[in-house]
């Protein structure tokens, strides 16, 4: 394996415990404070103001002449490696220096810088290694609970080819005042670059809201209201779909056919006018699995293949696609002139926050149909609302910006976060809060960093299949998928590395 084409040989030097419990305690000190930092610490990373990570060795502070110097590797914002072996940066260079001390534990302490790549599948992944968290960034609000992830963004950037914009609402955020702070988070074991972050605001009806429809169109609308009914092969769904609370209705995936679909039968009360369908949903875990399966059968290879896809390969982006459409997104239908017609669609992937959609339906629709993959999508909340016409939105940048308590004169552009940075968006609203509707707008991608255990499972025939024959490979897979689903959603939620 060519270790200087991989992130592997970085998850070592870091020592950080992807999915063991505890880990290192991560120790944030700005180049300013230099002087405070542990000196028995066995690596210390310098964040540097272009996005640059530097990993060190056997590393010292020269306070007089402002620099850092050390043993290691030194890795551009794309997280390649460009150097290696003597390294010295100016103080004036790093925006902030991380250490990673371990538990007080010895025997904790010791596996911690003994086992280094090992620890990724420890602790809650070992038995599910395509399970461990992964996510795109991640936003909370402040002054609201600190556990509730209010979205994520561009969860389909995985690479800069596919750098996209994703808008998000922030349907339960509750500010108290005009002012409104975003925390911006990577809990993953991954490199986020994110262009840009902006809050996008439209003044909501009288007693209405403000829903984004597929396409990005945002529309006003009254209330939601509760369906008549809700029928799934299990039985009665109206419970779990009643209301956004949690409590999603999601099934399990075929035994045979990942991409086996399966039918929701939904009932509307009586109305008139334009209306639309209310969708509070996520995807489960299956999409991560293929992922993650992905790069494995790429093994050694994954850099080269990536690097196809970045250079618009068009074999690979049509797998991609092709793959995407076999598992689908929620198709809505409706039982029209005697037969089931497809009025719209909800794609929006990722499976960390629950996102809110409306679709709009054809007047007079009374009867509903939703068609998904099993196991692929977990519904939170299903109701209507009249459509009163688009809402007029406007775009507000950041009044002020923070990283890990540090001011920041912007947001850098891009901004390169590591695994646990932590950004502060404080944005001033134009209105009272409770007369907008909030959403999110975030523009980037992410790379994954490679697994070490993934590499035993490179397998350039399963990639051939799965390029080729999408719904085949679907079916190949199953069996592998199934052994694992019970216990995948535990194994992710509790790999977080850094949790809010």
């Amino acid at each position: 394996m060519d270790r200087t084409r991989s992130p592997v040989p970085l998850l070592l030097a870091l020592v950080v415990a992807a999915c063991a419990s505890p880990g290192p305690i991560r120790e944030l000190t700005p180049p300013q404070a230099s002087a405070r930092l542990p000196p028995k610490t066995p690596y210390l990373k310098a964040h540097a103001r272009d996005g640059r990570l530097a990993v060190l060795s056997a590393w010292q502070v020269d306070e007089s002449g402002r620099s850092v110097a050390g043993q290691g590797q030194l890795y551009a914002p794309d997280r390649s490696l460009i150097g290696q072996g003597d390294l010295r940066l100016t103080l004036d260079e790093v925006a902030l220096f991380e250490t990673n001390r371990a538990p007080a534990s010895p025997s904790m302490a010791a596996m911690t810088l003994v086992t280094g790549v090992s620890l990724a599948v420890t602790g809650y992944c070992i038995a599910n290694p395509k399970a461990c968290f992964g996510s795109c960034p991640t936003f909370y609000v402040q002054g609201q609970d600190p556990q509730l992830l209010q979205a994520e963004g561009f969860s389909e950037s995985v690479a800069p080819a596919l750098e996209a914009r994703d808008l998000d609402a922030l349907y339960r955020a509750r500010p108290g005042s005009t002012t409104l702070t975003l925390e911006m988070a990577n809990e993953a074991l991954e490199t986020h670059v994110v262009r840009d972050v902006a809050l996008v605001v439209a003044e909501r009806p009288r007693g209405g809201r403000v829903l984004q429809a597929p396409g990005g169109v945002l529309w006003r609308t009254s209330a939601p209201q509760p369906l008549l009914a809700c029928q799934a092969p299990e039985g009665d769904c109206a419970p779990a779909v009643g209301g956004f609370d949690g409590n999603e209705r999601v099934s399990e995936t075929d035994a045979e056919d990942l991409a086996r679909r399966e039918e929701i039968e939904l009932t509307l009360p009586p109305g008139e006018g334009p209306r639309g369908l209310v969708i509070a949903a996520r995807q489960t875990l299956l999409s991560t699995f293929l992922f993650y399966d992905t790069l494995a059968a790429m093994g050694e290879e994954a850099g080269a293949w990536l690097a196809r896809l970045e250079h618009g390969d068009p074999r690979w982006l049509l797998a991609l696609a092709a793959l995407r459409e076999a598992l689908g997104g929620i198709e809505v239908q409706a039982w029209r002139d005697g037969e089931w017609q497809a009025v719209g669609r909800v794609d929006e992937a990722g499976p960390l926050a629950t996102d809110v959609h409306v679709v709009p339906l054809p007047v007079g629709s009374g009867r509903l149909r939703l068609r998904v993959t099993r196991g692929h999508w977990r519904l939170d909340w299903l109701a209507v609302a009249d459509l009163l016409g688009p809402a007029a939105p406007r775009r507000l940048a950041p009044a002020s910006v923070s990283r890990d308590g540090l001011a920041l004169a912007a947001l850098p552009r891009p901004a390169v976060t590591q695994p646990g940075d932590r950004y502060e968006l404080r944005f001033e609203l134009p209105l009272p809060p409770e007369r907008l509707e909030l959403f999110v707008e975030s523009r980037g991608y992410y790379i994954e960093w490679m697994r070490d255990e993934w590499l035993a499972d490179q397998d350039p025939a399963r990639l051939e299949r799965l390029m080729a024959d999408p719904h085949g490979a679907l079916r190949q897979l199953a069996p592998a998928f199934k052994a694992r689903e019970a216990g995948m959603e535990q194994a992710f939620w509790s790999s977080r590395y850094a949790k809010p």
